[in-house]
């Protein structure tokens, strides 16, 4: 039996930056056995990548997810994302160099942490109105992803960018904002409790640092 949590709130943070490690994990693992021939496809392969996450986003907002399940599942999902990304990220840190992939890292993880504390210090649900403004703008930007493979114009790939950091930054406030509720409801028990509560911010600050990536990419570029 997984053990009753006296903080939830400071838990997800923790078993979201465990998520994150194993992404980078995966990516090492990547690194380590993918050939580096498969990382000049990786522009290609970044499309394919970013709808399978968005497609996951939405399963998980629609409630097409378990709204419990192991944790494990969670760092096994974060380490296969790790693996999958390792093309992606190894065309960034060649392209634009270790530094920037670092620093647009750092920036997510201030962007997350400043927008957690803005929807914690609000009421619990305070956020939850945006819920289906939230949806519906993550499946518009899910079929224009789409089309976008076959316009690949660059300044579609910067609206698309931006369009994606504003949709996901959105969806931190409302996470936030639903896991307090949930918080004050009584609903959060144990772990497992936060796991589709850590996926969910885990693809929100994931899709925020590959849009951010994408949109420094391009504007070089």
């Amino acid at each position: 039996m997984s053990k009753t949590m006296d903080n939830p709130m400071a838990s997800v943070f923790k078993y979201l930056a465990l998520s994150i490690l194993f992404m980078f994990i995966g990516f090492a693992f990547g690194q380590a056995f993918i050939p580096e021939s498969i990382v000049y496809y990786a522009n290609f392969i970044l499309i394919f990548v970013i709808i399978g996450l968005l497609i996951l986003a939405i399963m998980s907002r629609k409630s097409a997810l378990p709204a419990r399940f192991s944790m494990n599942y969670v760092y096994i999902f974060t380490f296969i994302d790790g693996i999958l990304t390792y093309p992606i990220l190894q065309m960034y840190i060649k392209d634009l160099g270790a530094g920037i992939v670092m620093d647009t890292l750092i920036g997510t993880v201030i962007i997350l942490t400043i927008l957690s504390i803005v929807s914690n210090k609000k009421e619990a649900g305070h956020y939850l109105n945006l819920g289906k403004t939230l949806l519906y703008s993550l499946i518009g930007l899910l079929i224009f992803t789409i089309i976008s493979i076959f316009i690949d114009f660059k300044l579609t790939n910067i609206i698309l960018s931006i369009a994606g950091i504003i949709i996901f930054s959105g969806f931190i406030l409302y996470d936030i904002s639903l896991l307090k509720e949930e918080i004050s409801k009584g609903n959060i028990v144990d772990r497992e409790d936060l796991s589709i509560h850590v996926l969910n911010i885990y693809l929100d600050f994931v899709n925020i640092f590959l849009d951010l990536l994408r949109l420094i990419w391009e504007l070089k570029n």
